[in-house]
């Protein structure tokens, strides 16, 4: 694993130095265990993904690589737990702060402790891991403290995700990577915040979060299958109307959608449960006016996110990169930002689906799964989705300086509002 960073990673790692670019899962655990218990679990993690066992340092030519030598072991921190909200509070600051990436691991830990229930929060450098990778990550430790008569397997050291796609997107042209026609972000025109340019002030971010029964989520996806969509062509549907509504535009307006999607399946390797980001940000505009029918908006996201693998164009984000890498060093080196890359976005919508994860680990039972992204300081509203056992954990992150505090409450309102008449 002592490797230069590909393109994709290098550029993460230049994003990372403009400010944060955290991955953060939280989980509620029921049932007691030891500290000295979760410390093994840690160290049996740190052997069974390789990429936990390295740190980024620059070689002589100033070029970024994983490196191997002197990595410590995976920072833990225990506290008490004060109460339902306080891991919100501590995911807030858990996606603001970097990780030491070139001291220690590019993961760390945090436990909110209390004899019954306990939040376990794991923050990893988006440029070795996704938001599956972490729920992978989280039922690796469950397993290990709740069931330790289970085999431990050590998982193999892969490519990286730049060397294991398909050739056939090697011909594909990038052009125009800086620009775009889209010039404005629709909803936060309305207001007269501006980022700041101070970094932990420009990521002022608030989260909250909530849930959907069983019953509403089963009611979802049964419906979403009578009118030919995904659940989660339905959930931006309800966000984009809930978007429109609350700009309250008399003419028909444009929003762009970004989905983070799994390309797991479409690589040249099975990569399985391994830790990396497998994923492809992928970008969808849709015209939105005060006759916008729900089903036909969800089926459209379906349709546009389909496309995109339909035309060859899956792997769009690794071309992107190298292009901009390239193009950047002819020009001297300037800082990159890999969220850019997707242009202007008014909102993000990243969905884990029906995650493939038991509840019940021996005495501990894993309750409620909750993912979030430290994303762009130009990013409005990114929405975090895990469903886990029928049902459905939902988180908004948004930006103080962009969006204010009733707004993104009324969108969220909103957009169950029409999620939930679309279903009756």
């Amino acid at each position: 694993m002592n490797r230069i960073l590909t393109a994709s990673e290098q550029l993460m790692w230049l994003s990372y130095n403009n400010s944060p670019e955290n991955v953060t899962l939280s989980v509620t655990i029921k049932g007691s265990f030891t500290i000295d218990l979760l410390t093994e679990a840690l160290a049996w993690l740190q052997l069974r993904h390789s990429r936990l066992r390295v740190k980024i340092v620059t070689n002589n030519q100033n070029q970024p690589q994983f490196s191997l030598e002197n990595v410590p072991p995976i920072p833990l921190r225990v506290i008490e737990r004060q109460g339902e909200e306080h891991w919100c509070r501590e995911m807030v600051e858990e996606l603001r702060h970097p990780l030491s990436w070139s001291k220690e691991p590019l993961l760390r830990v945090l436990l909110l402790h209390s004899p019954d229930i306990s939040n376990l929060i794991i923050t990893f450098h988006h440029c070795i891991g996704d938001g599956l990778s972490g729920a992978y990550l989280i039922r690796d430790i469950l397993q290990f403290i709740g069931e330790p008569d289970n085999p431990r397997e050590l998982l193999p050291d892969l490519p990286p995700v730049d060397e294991i796609i398909p050739d056939i997107t090697k011909d594909v042209v990038i052009e125009n990577l800086n620009e775009s026609k889209y010039t404005k972000y629709i909803l936060t025109t309305n207001y007269r915040n501006k980022p700041s340019e101070n970094i932990l002030d420009s990521l002022a971010i608030r989260l909250f979060h909530w849930t959907l029964s069983s019953a509403e989520t089963t009611k979802l996806v049964a419906r979403c299958r009578v009118e030919k969509t995904s659940g989660h062509g339905a959930l931006c549907a309800a966000f984009l109307l809930a978007i429109a509504a609350e700009v309250k535009s008399s003419t028909e307006i444009i929003l762009r959608c970004q989905t983070p999607v799994n390309i797991r399946n479409y690589l040249t390797i099975p990569v399985n449960e391994n830790l990396g980001e497998y994923i492809t940000r992928l970008v969808t505009a849709h015209r939105l006016n005060q006759k916008t029918d729900f089903w036909d908006l969800a089926r459209e996201v379906k349709y546009k996110l389909n496309q995109v693998v339909a035309d060859g164009k899956l792997f769009d984000d690794v071309l992107k990169a190298r292009a901009l890498l390239s193009s950047n060093s002819n020009k001297g080196g300037e800082t990159s930002d890999s969220r850019k890359l997707g242009g202007i976005i008014d909102i993000t919508i990243t969905n884990l689906g029906n995650l493939n994860i038991k509840q019940q680990f021996g005495k501990i039972q894993l309750q409620e799964l909750y993912l979030m992204a430290t994303g762009s300081k130009s990013l409005p509203l990114l929405i975090g989705v895990a469903t886990l056992k029928d049902k459905m954990c939902f988180i908004c992150r948004y930006q103080e300086s962009l969006v204010p505090d009733a707004n993104a409450y009324n969108i969220k309102n909103t957009a169950m509002e029409q999620l939930l008449t679309a279903l009756a």
